[in-house]
């Protein structure tokens, strides 16, 4: 169960609920800053979650699922031909084609760009907002980054068929 569950915000509203005070605005820039949870944050804690992003994350992109697990596999060398690897991929994130029920998976409403509610949201996650925007662009970048790291191992296993 989700420790910060509160009953009553269950019936309140996207906007309602933006509006409260709360120490978990721009959740993701105090995280990768190393910010503790009741710290506030600033511009100069965004420029060290981006360079957090940068350095040390393969970022993946929920409107780009089937590329973000390619991409995950191949920095984590996962063979995905491997079944028990494929049960898992199945178990936790389904599958749209079977219409298969996953783990750990909740039906939220959608916010939609330029609502009310997704104003009341980027208001209070201002600086999360602009990391997210980068984050899309590294996402771009780091394709040829990746996709070197499969070229980088199909030459290696090419020298290591010639050696033996």
């Amino acid at each position: 169960w989700e420790r910060t569950y509160k009953p009553e915000w269950k019936e309140m509203s996207i906007v309602d609920w933006a509006e409260l005070p709360s120490e978990d605005e721009n959740f993701m820039v105090r995280k990768l800053s190393g910010k503790r949870f009741n710290e506030p944050v600033n511009e100069m804690d965004l420029i060290l979650a981006k360079e957090f992003l940068r350095q040390r994350v393969v970022v993946g992109l929920m409107g780009e699922m089937t590329e973000s697990f390619r991409r995950f596999n191949i920095a984590m060398n996962v063979d995905v031909h491997d079944e028990r690897n494929n049960r898992c991929i199945q178990e936790y994130f389904g599958n749209k084609d079977t219409g298969s029920v996953v783990k750990n998976s909740n039906k939220h409403p959608k916010v939609v760009e330029g609502s009310e509610e997704w104003h009341a949201l980027a208001k209070k996650n201002h600086l999360d907002m602009i990391l997210y925007a980068y984050a899309e662009r590294l996402f771009e970048e780091q394709k040829e980054i990746v996709d070197s790291y499969t070229v980088q191992h199909l030459e290696d296993e090419r020298e290591e068929s010639v050696e033996v």
